[in-house]
């Protein structure tokens, strides 16, 4: 473990001096009060996502399948993922890492299990409205219900077998490699799908305005074309979150660097969390009809929590 976070609680003068330029000290301290924050807005904002998700019968039942397993991702980040991080920042700032293993462990294996469900659900995201929007007549016949539930239980079932095999099975510097790998398979898979699905779409809006008479036919492209760009909205988001961790992990293998040295890897490894919290509000804000079941979500809580008094 690094000496300056255990100099740095040593009760002397000259540590106190240390303690306030310590980076990864400094760091850490700031981690931790974030993340308690964050913690609660993910686990409020997941549920009642997944309450409105579940209310919401307008919206097609693969993409709202499709929602609710990253949804519950997000959810499970807030309820264990965020947990156990921030106990681990906890021992981690005492130096006490090394005399608790179980915790660590189970800290790389609940986040890596929602990292990689949350990459492969925004893959499948970004490919069920990418085939809907290119081949909208066929879409209802090849990506049917039963073959969603299929790909969300492997995606899950992967997940945690990966997970699993990372910790228990790998050692740490080829664990990284590989989910480096994944990352990038999702993310060339998941831009490829979004120029697509932008240019797909800038297309039907050419033909949407040339024509005089909406039929229904075009109402259904334009239904495809609003959940396409939402699902771009969260494409775009989880990179913004993700990508500046995966940079500095490619940076840190390259360069033979370690992930516990380094000061930014604190702070981007709170952005991927940050991630968790930001996809509810996507869906609030681009998704009319999530929008209208939160709110009718939170209207009930409240008159609930009137009457009861």
């Amino acid at each position: 473990m690094n000496n300056s976070l255990c100099k740095a609680k040593l009760p002397n003068s000259s540590s106190t001096a240390l303690q306030v330029k310590d980076p990864l000290y400094s760091a850490t301290i700031v981690n931790i009060v974030f993340n308690s924050c964050l913690c609660y807005t993910t686990i409020v904002l997941n549920i009642v996502t997944i309450c409105a998700l579940r209310k919401t019968s307008s919206l097609p039942n693969l993409f709202k399948t499709l929602l609710l397993s990253l949804a519950v991702s997000d959810l499970g980040v807030g309820l264990l993922g965020q947990p156990l991080y921030l106990a681990y920042l906890d021992v981690k700032l005492q130096c006490n890492l090394s005399n608790r293993p179980i915790l660590v462990a189970s800290t790389r294996v609940i986040l890596n299990i929602f990292y990689l469900s949350s990459f492969c659900s925004v893959m499948a995201l970004s490919a069920d409205r990418f085939f809907a929007i290119q081949k909208p007549l066929r879409c209802q016949n090849v990506v049917t219900h039963k073959r969603v539930i299929t790909v969300v239980t492997a995606i899950w079932s992967l997940s945690v077998l990966l997970g699993l095999f990372f910790v228990f099975v790998l050692p740490g510097k080829i664990t990284i490699v590989i989910i480096l790998m994944i990352e990038s398979v999702c993310f060339g898979a998941t831009t490829w799908s979004s120029y697509k699905i932008c240019k797909t779409a800038r297309q039907h809006n050419i033909q949407i305005q040339s024509q005089t008479r909406i039929n229904s036919g075009m109402l259904n492209i334009v239904s495809l074309r609003k959940s396409a760009q939402s699902t771009l909205f969260i494409y775009v988001a989880f990179w913004v979150c993700y990508l500046p961790h995966f940079i500095l992990s490619c940076h840190l293998i390259y360069a033979g660097g370690t992930m516990t040295s380094s000061t930014l890897n604190e702070f981007f490894k709170t952005l991927v969390l940050l991630n968790s919290s930001l996809n509810p509000v996507i869906y609030c804000w681009r998704i009319r009809n999530i929008r209208h079941a939160i709110m009718e979500t939170l209207q009930n809580v409240r008159w609930r929590q009137f009457c009861g008094r």
